[in-house]
């Protein structure tokens, strides 16, 4: 259809798309007219339905709930947590269309300065919500497309315990339900919520099955039990030092780590079990996954195999088990050098 000038000086021009409908076209000259009418053949050729006004916000919403449903809690509030305190405040408002890379840039900004992990969990939490609104034919390109997290170049946290402060830390704790814990995790390598999923009906002949995780509301349990992926399904050898703490549990439940007289585990209940009986017997700093990691320590200093101590870590990809190993072996590489000294005082240079 011809192009005509308006009266206010704007030219417009009508468009037949292929759905059968006409789209009017603006522009204040004749070359944005020009672009406008190309950009909407391209939607329009793409399948993207054009002039949808549908908001990020409206749209992250049905994106939860058609492709988020059915996925573990943690994993969904992950997903809800990066959406409504990173992504909604700069995006929610705005048109999925009007959306281009410098808008998720500047959500990606806006974290620069948080932890790399947290960065990564905003940054697949835009792509996915994106990619899905592109293949529904919402927008014609996806504007995370080449978006980066920013590397930070502090140095990382300790990730696991020293023999020497492994001693103190078992020297130290009195609390059984805290030695239980701290066993479960530093002998067998469990997570958080396996330990506190683990029943004493999973424990016998010097072996425990990991068959369940305790998941948590904003507080309270969860119905819900399920372990974090099918490798997390697993038996695992109990060592003697781990028997001996959990002989002295008393049976308080049918948890091995109940709250405080055997009453269900709470989030609340089980913090102040951690500050007030493992945080307050060191100086030093311990966290639950930390005591998981030192567990990865002693199978690769014990020479377990890598494919034995993935399958014993409950790792559904051997890459994460090999990281493990790989740093182990950086860091004895850095204990060479008694033989570095030798060899050279050997050949008359040290």
């Amino acid at each position: 259809m011809a192009m005509k000038k308006r009266k206010d000086g704007r030219y417009q021009k009508a468009i037949k798309l292929s759905n059968g409908k006409t789209k009017v076209v603006y522009g204040y000259t004749q070359a944005e007219l020009q672009q406008k009418v190309q950009e909407i053949r391209q939607q329009d050729a793409a399948g993207v339905t054009v002039g949808d006004h549908t908001l990020v916000g409206e749209w992250a919403r049905t994106w939860l709930a058609s492709y988020k449903t059915g996925l573990r809690y943690a994993t969904v509030q992950m997903y809800r947590g990066c959406y409504n305190k990173h992504i909604m405040p700069v995006l929610g408002c705005m048109e999925l269309q009007d959306v281009r890379p410098v808008h998720v840039r500047a959500v990606m900004a806006s974290v620069a300065d948080r932890s790399e992990s947290l960065q990564h969990k905003v940054l697949i939490t835009m792509r996915q919500l994106f990619e899905t609104a592109r293949q529904n034919g919402l927008i014609q390109r996806d504007p995370t497309e080449g978006l980066k997290t920013t590397p930070h170049a502090a140095p990382d946290r300790q990730k696991y315990l020293s023999p020497a402060q492994v001693a103190k830390l078992l020297q130290t704790l009195s609390e059984p339900r805290a030695r239980a814990f701290v066993g479960l995790c530093l002998y067998c390598g469990l997570r958080k919520e396996e330990a506190l999923g683990l029943q004493w009906g999973d424990i016998s002949a010097g072996r425990l099955v990991v068959a369940r995780a305790m998941t948590f509301g904003s507080n309270q349990q969860l119905p819900t039990q399920e372990l974090k992926t099918k490798a997390s399904c697993r038996m695992l050898p109990v060592p003697d030092a781990l028997q001996e703490i959990l002989d002295q549990v008393p049976r308080l439940s049918v948890y091995v780590v109940p709250g405080a007289g055997g009453s269900p585990m709470s989030r609340s209940a089980f913090t102040s079990l951690w500050r007030r009986h493992v945080l307050a017997c060191v100086d030093f700093e311990v966290r639950p996954h930390m005591l998981r990691h030192t567990y990865a320590t002693m199978l690769y200093r014990a020479g377990v195999p890598l494919r034995t101590a993935q399958y014993l870590m409950g790792h559904s990809s051997i890459t994460m088990t090999a990281q493990i190993y790989t740093h182990l072996e950086a860091e004895d590489g850095l204990q060479v050098a008694g033989q570095l000294n030798g060899y050279l005082q050997g050949i008359g240079v040290g």
